[in-house]
């Protein structure tokens, strides 16, 4: 089964073969037709590259295999590391930190309401969130993934009562001498299990599309084996669902990856016909919907594939395809979000109409300047149109939303930074790529194996270019439709697609995500032989592969093993004494601030308002992040005091972790705080100050090893204080 690709292959190359030769006959014939008929020539032998012989059941196996397997070892690496069958509701709330936790209230909120419209009008008048502002959740924030997920629970529930199933074990679960036992559901009848079953969901369609978008590549079911396995020899670099299941990243990327391996389909064979701009249009609408930074990484595919079209590599038809496709998606992102205005305003948004813009008004103008000049043209005016519409359409709407996004890209290339920048770039997710990573990527032979790839196939199409050149000068035909001449666009797209990848993953290391993924999709052409002509036998080429992929599984069993490895249980004291103090000794409408992480977690909980949270996107939230965190600075307690009253705040969470410790040097909250105001350096700090004592205004009212609470008492209304409670 696995020899017919490869030789099919061949047959290609024999096919590429007498493609270049035909344009010599079809001169001899008739001079004025051989322009027109070597572009056909193009298409075809492009088409060509698509093995029609591989077999979708085969092909649906092997994704679903894959994916059943990265759904096991995400799932029971999550169960090992948190022992999350094990814990109380409450518990498994806890270990929802950060964004997870923020994302995961809206979930809890559609399961817990009455029904499911009760829930959404909740959503859509949401004054716990940003209080008292009352905000559109659906509008703000990428919140589709928990909007589907808690409609399908619903009717899941529904349907096991109407069934009479039981799919809930509870149990009571011995914590020790020092903790109280609690009691313990487990099941897809739970709300969080059936929530975390969607993420491993998720992660198995990741690692399906990666073998599959490997085979497809490749035209080899060895390609997409090698895809697969180099993701999960370097699975550690390549996701992290399994730590964080509710991040976005987890519902989003299968559908980037779907979208580059339809877009990759459609330049190698477009059809004109509605079938594939429908598909990349629902795979648009379902990245954008659930994730904020899709919009960057789709930027650039239409890019790509309009360049490619400015250079004549393919026709007309496949551009119009993906960016009538990425249009229609876009559009309807924008109606289920409720016009949100960081989507309107977005380089997307702009790119689109300046693509359209030059394809129906500006092209044929273009066309009256001399080629290759006007290709390099019509590029840079659709790169500067994309800025200059943006700018537009965001001072028409009067955004700054994305303000934060130029001023990170800006400190990775220069010395700037300020407040809301180092609380991103301190974090290890925004700091540049570390050398481990690449280490790690090299040691387990992905990139060498990747780079070897990428310099046997651009060899390969320098090659053929010159031999295409050679052929158009000889027979004067026109240089461009003619230079890409058995090219496979499709292979130059992913490989494009990788050097961007790759630059975004050097300045941000979150991004690697993207990167390593398709190193791996890149890594399956390896098993194209046409690309490796040193090894002319097939005996010896696949000799060669089988030792390098038994070179490549011992680090990559290692690398296995070491996951499976890891083994704990979660248990957080701290956190749980501060939200059972919250819930029993605060009013229900008591307004809370404090640190970014410790307020999703407090809002998830115990359904107290709060201020600020950690979805960082806009610059409300941010002006409002950096007044509570001005806890941190050397501000006198006064004036920090006053700023939390405008901001209707009852009680001010502290962090020890935030007061005390620094991730690394300069990135102390104190460190940023010096940044901000160089005035106040010699200032003692004031957060240390308000966490062991209680300095007029505030009132301690709650303290542990891991957090304060600071009562913020009115100046017109007395509050009494409530007790100091532990458990």
């Amino acid at each position: 089964m696995e020899t017919k690709p490869s030789s099919t292959s061949s047959r290609n190359s024999k096919k590429h073969q007498n493609a270049t030769k035909a344009p010599k006959d079809e001169k001899s014939k008739s001079s004025t037709n051989s322009s027109s008929k070597s572009t056909s020539r193009q298409t075809a032998t492009s088409h060509d590259c698509i093995d029609k012989k591989m077999s979708f059941k085969l092909l649906l196996v092997g994704g679903l295999c894959c994916g059943l397997l990265n759904m096991f070892h995400t799932s029971s690496m999550f169960e090992n590391d948190r022992r999350f069958s094990h814990l109380s509701d409450l518990e498994r709330e806890m270990t929802f930190r950060t964004e997870m936790g923020f994302y995961y209230w809206h979930y809890k909120i559609l399961v817990e309401s009455d029904t499911m419209l009760h829930g959404l009008t909740t959503l859509v008048q949401n004054n716990i969130t940003e209080y008292p502002s009352v905000i559109n959740s659906l509008h703000r924030f990428n919140v589709m993934p928990e909007v589907v997920i808690a409609a399908l629970y619903r009717t899941f529930r529904s349907f096991t009562r109407w069934a009479q199933i039981d799919l809930e074990q509870c149990y009571k679960v011995s914590r020790g001498a020092r903790l109280a036992a609690v009691w313990s559901c487990d099941g897809l009848g739970v709300p969080a299990n059936f929530y975390v079953q969607c993420a491993w969901t998720m992660a198995g369609l990741t690692a399906a599309l990666i073998f599959l978008s490997g085979a497809l590549l490749s035209n080899s079911y060895i390609g997409g084996a090698v895809a697969a396995l180099c993701f999960f020899f370097n699975h550690g670099e390549a996701t992290r669902v399994m730590w964080t299941p509710p991040l976005r990243e987890t519902f989003s990327f299968p559908f980037s990856l779907l979208i580059n391996l339809l877009v990759t389909q459609t330049l190698r064979k477009p059809r004109a016909h509605y079938i594939q701009a429908l598909c990349i249009a629902v795979s648009t609408y379902c990245y954008l919907v659930t994730w904020q930074f899709a919009q960057y990484t789709l930027l650039v595919t239409i890019m790509l594939v309009y360049f490619l079209h400015a250079v004549e590599m393919i026709r007309p038809l496949p551009m119009l395809l993906v960016l009538m496709g990425s249009l229609f998606g876009f559009a309807n992102c924008l109606v289920s979000m409720f016009a949100n205005k960081m989507l309107m305003t977005s380089h997307l948004a702009g790119c689109l109409l300046a693509i359209f813009l030059m394809y129906v008004v500006l092209e044929n103008i273009f066309n009256w300047i001399p080629s290759p000049m006007n290709k390099s043209v019509q590029i840079v005016f659709i790169f500067l149109s994309t800025i200059a519409a943006k700018m537009e359409l965001s001072n028409f709407l009067g955004m700054e939303e994305d303000s934060h996004v130029y001023n990170i890209l800006r400190s990775k290339f220069s010395n700037y930074s300020d407040f809301h920048t180092k609380l991103y770039t301190c974090s290890s997710e925004f700091d540049f790529m570390p050398r481990s990573t690449a280490l790690s990527l090299c040691n387990s032979y992905l990139m060498p194996l990747a780079f070897i790839v990428v310099g046997a196939v651009g060899s390969n199409f320098i090659a053929t270019c010159f031999n295409n050149l050679k052929d158009s000068f000889k027979n004067k035909t026109d240089v461009l439709p003619n230079l890409w001449r058995a090219i496979d666009p499709g292979i130059v797209y992913n490989i494009a697609m990788l050097v961007v990848y790759c630059i975004l993953a050097s300045l941000i290391m979150r991004l690697k995500l993207f990167m390593t993924p398709q190193l791996c999709i890149i890594a399956s052409l390896v098993a194209s032989p046409k690309y490796f002509k040193m090894l002319q036998r097939k005996d010896l080429y696949y000799l060669t592969l089988a030792i390098l992929l038994s070179v490549m599984t011992i680090p990559g069993y290692k690398n296995l093993m070491e996951q499976r490895a890891t083994q704990g249980e979660y248990l957080n004291t701290d956190l749980e004494e501060l939200l059972h103090f919250v819930q029993t000794e605060t009013a229900p409408n008591s307004v809370f601030a404090g640190s970014m992480p410790t307020m999703a977690n407090l809002m998830l909980s115990t359904g107290r308002p709060i201020v600020n949270h950690p979805h960082y996107e806009t610059k409300e939230v941010r002006r409002r992040t950096k007044i509570v965190y001005s806890v941190f600075s050397r501000r006198p307690a006064e004036t920090v005091y006053e700023s939390l009253l405008k901001l209707k705040v009852n009680y001010l969470v502290l962090d020890y972790s935030q007061c005390y410790q620094k991730i690394k040097p300069g990135c102390g909250m104190v460190d940023l705080w010096d940044i901000e105001e160089p005035q106040n350096k010699n200032k003692p700090a004031l957060c240390p100050k308000l966490y062991n004592e209680s300095p007029a205004p505030f009132h301690r009212v709650f303290v542990n090893d891991g957090y304060a609470v600071l009562q913020v008492p009115s100046k017109f209304v007395q509050i009494p204080l409530p007790k100091t409670h532990k458990i």
